[in-house]
């Protein structure tokens, strides 16, 4: 099993807010080169382009490219994530490319796109969209990001916004963040036909959880905000994948009910170990500081009935398990499109990663399409239900 830190950083910049002042440019410029320097990559939010979004773009990948410059750094190590529907998806790439270089370009989908048009000219702004994305969909630097809650297992902690991007994985994230990623594929713990080691994976699972709480304090965090979160929230990222070549090596038919019900039973399995492990390290150690930060209500039956809660529920990490849409497709060939039909299982994990997808050779962009929308509408669901309490 490998073990790995987040590696990079995510940063947030209001272009209009930033532009406007030469302070404000050189504190960016600096912040993202004491990052660079250090050869870690870093993904850069880019809200409030104002009225003349074309022209702020420009400007904004100006000053990256002035900061990859005095580090001696390639373009590649500066993502860039923006509202999808500011500027056609060509035009990003054009400007960020004449500008930038071949940076990663992240495009945020907000409801406007990811749900089905109803009017007309809603559809057509749409299908222009998709047509554009669809005609990318080889480009590696080009990713569509579809997450914008993440939750926690915790039920004493709300789902958060995600508008950032956390590189080199493209976990969709709180700007700012700090997360200790850890992979993990399944069918390491698997035979050749799918059986899976359940003791085995547990204990996997288990170590995972230790050696992430290890590395929380072991690791460089850049920002001073990326430190703070690192002791505020214990943010794990156990990266599940191998979903999709577990459901081939059982021979799995992806459209039968059948597979994504036994693969949801592994998922929900997997997600009970990690929590548990969360929950066991609280009680040893301390639950997240982040806990600590709630106010109930200052009555004493209410102080009593939080307390209850708190021996419950309280874990030592605000997040655990991150999932990419691509893990439900077997990695051995180019993506079936009949996986899609796994997408469902997204939603035992507390956020997504879009890294760059698999060969989307043979795809249409009807199939292309249908896979995002389903993407959206998973999430949206899982989303719905984390915003109604849970009972503690």
């Amino acid at each position: 099993m490998r073990l790995e830190t987040s590696g990079g950083a995510s940063l947030q910049l209001h272009a209009i807010e930033t532009l406007a002042s030469t302070s404000a440019v050189d504190r960016l410029r600096e912040q993202l080169i004491d990052v660079l320097i250090h050869r870690m990559p870093v993904a850069v939010t880019v809200t409030d382009l104002g009225t003349v979004p074309q022209a702020s773009f420009t400007a904004v990948c100006g000053i990256l490219k002035s900061a990859v410059d005095v580090a001696d750094i390639d373009a590649g190590y500066v993502s860039i994530a923006i509202d999808a529907a500011i500027l056609a998806p060509q035009q990003l790439c054009l400007l960020r490319s004449e500008v930038l270089g071949p940076a990663p370009l992240y495009l945020l989908l907000g409801s406007s796109l990811a749900v089905p048009a109803t009017s007309v000219e809603s559809r057509q702004r749409q299908d222009k969209f998709w047509l554009q994305c669809w005609q990318l969909r080889n480009s590696e630097q080009l990713r569509v990001a579809l997450a914008p809650m993440i939750s926690s297992p915790c039920p004493l902690l709300p789902p958060e916004s995600a508008f950032g991007i956390l590189p080199p994985s493209g976990l969709q994230v709180p700007p700012g963040t700090a997360w200790i990623q850890i992979p993990l594929n399944i069918t390491d713990y698997a035979n050749p036909s799918g059986q899976l080691d359940a003791a085995a994976l547990h204990a996997g699972l288990r170590r995972c959880i230790q050696r992430g709480e290890s590395l929380h304090d072991e690791s460089y965090w850049p920002t001073a905000a990326m430190r703070h979160d690192a002791w505020l929230n214990r943010r794990l990222a156990i990266s599940i994948s191998g979903i999709g070549d577990l459901a081939k090596l059982r021979g799995f038919d992806p459209g039968c009910f059948h597979a994504l019900q036994y693969l949801g039973r592994v998922l929900a399995d997997l997600r009970e170990v990690v929590v548990a492990a969360s929950r066991q390290l609280a009680s040893q150690t301390q639950p997240a500081p982040s806990l600590a930060l709630i106010e109930p209500c200052r009555s004493a039956d209410w102080q009593a009935r939080w307390d209850r809660a708190l021996e419950f529920a309280a874990m030592r990490h605000r997040n655990l398990l991150a999932m990419s849409p691509w893990s439900v497709f077997p990695t051995a060939a180019a993506a079936d499109s009949r996986y899609c039909d796994l997408l469902p299982l997204l939603k035992y994990a507390d956020t997504c990663s879009f890294p760059a997808p698999p060969s989307l050779h043979g795809w249409n962009i009807n199939e292309f399409k249908y896979f995002h929308h389903r993407v959206s509408a998973v999430l949206e669901s899982k989303d719905a239900r984390q915003l109604i309490a849970e009972q503690v």
